[in-house]
């Protein structure tokens, strides 16, 4: 399966189904501060766990990082 992610093509094996499934693929865990956007609607994490992703999603995915 093939998303873009960030502006960039990415190949799957496995197949993704929501997008908690994409986000423990990536290894990025609920708990990080993380903000996701599917075609520019922008997803509260509660709902990661029903989100379906599709082939023809625009996905932008932002970490915050806190320092000083």
């Amino acid at each position: 399966m093939n998303l873009n992610i960030n502006g960039q093509i990415k190949e799957f094996s496995e197949e993704i189904i929501t997008l908690e499934d994409l986000l423990l693929n990536l290894n990025i865990k609920k708990l990080d501060r993380v903000a996701v956007e599917i075609n520019r609607k922008i997803i509260e994490q509660s709902s990661f766990n029903e989100t379906v992703v599709h082939l023809d999603d625009c996905i932008e995915i932002v970490s915050f990082v806190g320092g000083g």
